[in-house]
């Protein structure tokens, strides 16, 4: 059963009233929140609007324009109008205040364009606006509006940004829903690999299939990245790949599953490794190092930790017990957007309470397995909590 529109709404509308408090905090008169169909966490955090959809509209007989964003545009004081490409239209119910859409009956002024927003920002009076998701937005629209209002400052925000650095009680009920999803998806790939000898195609799609089944809300899954594989060899020099659907498991391979989707919004994003039958002492030595590293991340996931931090003990882990760390990448933030700060390779900002980091180290054996677990984690003061529950042991598979 999907969250009720009302409890959405109320949920919105406080966070809405933090991110004017930022904003006046640090003189803004007005918010430019973009997303396009790829990357769309913060839009949606306003409004619950995504764009689902990306291509080409004509705006006359000889001219084209290129849709797939939308933007939140959000005074210090007042409510917001939503604003979307030419091209673009909401397919579902949105919570904002104004929705103006360009259509297929597209216009240059229509929806997302430099004179809807400076019309916007020139009735508020907007001297100083700030721009979220600034590395995505279109360098058009910001030439236009730079060039219409001269006497107006745009500069990078991260407002909405760091807000959705730490999840609400709701957003970490939905994620919990989300990751017991992924549980059953996990079991579904078990229960395929019991059964036969699937492809790994065949194994990701059933994992697939169980995910979206279970979604009280039909989404297109653009924004989102693949479920990835691996039993066996690399593909265009990677070892975790998309997959095959010529490549068959058999009995001695270590399949390593890293399956994504996402469940009334927010991110789905876990993985599972497991030997098909009788595993290697190598095999074994080295799962047993990831649950380590695993157990030991968890330990430090507390809130003032750097986030970098937990990928330097993955390292120092793996080599304490002889191993490169593979990447080295230990993982991300996430929430309405699948990868989300904090990026746990380099990022230097502390954790906090209430954070969800998708932890998932992984070894390496030479040029053939990848062994891997990934758990859904909140940062609580005495440590990460996995939001996941689906076993992680025994590696090895009985006699499939």
């Amino acid at each position: 059963m999907s969250i009720p529109h009302s409890q959405l709404r109320n949920e919105i509308a406080q966070r809405l009233g933090r991110v004017q408090a930022r904003m006046r905090e640090q003189s803004y008169d007005a918010l430019i929140v973009y997303g396009d169909n790829k990357v769309r966490g913060s839009l949606r955090y306003l409004t619950d609007y995504f764009p689902d959809r990306a291509g080409w509209v004509s705006l006359s007989a000889t001219e084209t324009y290129l849709f797939e964003g939308a933007a939140f545009v959000l005074s210090s004081g007042g409510e917001g109008v939503l604003l979307c490409d030419p091209g673009l239209t909401p397919s579902k119910e949105v919570i904002a205040g104004t929705v103006v859409t360009g259509g297929f009956a597209a216009s240059k002024e229509v929806g997302l364009s430099a004179s809807y927003v400076r019309r916007l920002l020139t009735e508020w009076n907007a001297r100083n606006v700030g721009i979220e998701t600034w590395d995505r937005f279109p360098a058009p629209l910001y030439l236009d509006l730079v060039k219409a209002l001269p006497k107006t400052a745009f500069a990078k925000s991260t407002i909405v940004e760091e807000l959705r650095l730490v999840k609400s009680p709701l957003e970490l009920e939905l994620m919990a829903r989300g990751a017991r999803v992924g549980d059953r998806a996990h079991a579904a790939v078990v229960e395929a690999l019991r059964r036969g000898t699937p492809t790994e195609l065949e194994l990701v799609r059933a994992a697939e299939a169980v995910m979206r089944n279970a979604d009280p809300v039909y989404e297109d899954m653009v924004s989102l990245s693949p479920s990835l594989i691996c039993s066996g060899g690399a593909v265009a020099g990677s070892l975790l790949h998309h997959p095959r659907g010529e490549k068959r498991l058999e009995r001695g391979d270590v399949v390593h599953w890293d399956i994504t989707s996402q469940h009334e919004g927010y991110a789905i994003d876990t993985s599972r490794t497991k030997a098909l039958g009788r595993s290697t002492d190598a095999q074994r030595r080295a799962y047993q190092t990831v649950l380590t590293i695993f157990d030991e991340v968890l330990k430090a996931a507390r809130p003032g930790v750097p986030a970098v931090e937990l990928v330097t003990l993955a390292v120092d882990v793996a080599r304490e017990r002889g191993y490169d760390y593979w990447g080295p990448f230990l993982g991300h933030g996430a929430g309405l957007d699948l990868h989300e700060r904090p990026d746990l390779v380099r990022e230097a900002t502390p954790l906090a309470a209430n954070m969800v980091l998708a932890v998932e180290p992984r070894l390496a054996l030479g040029e053939q397995y990848l062994l891997g677990v990934e758990d859904m984690v909140v940062v609580t003061e005495s440590g990460g909590v996995s939001l996941n529950g689906f076993e992680k042991e025994p590696f090895e598979l009985g006699d499939a």
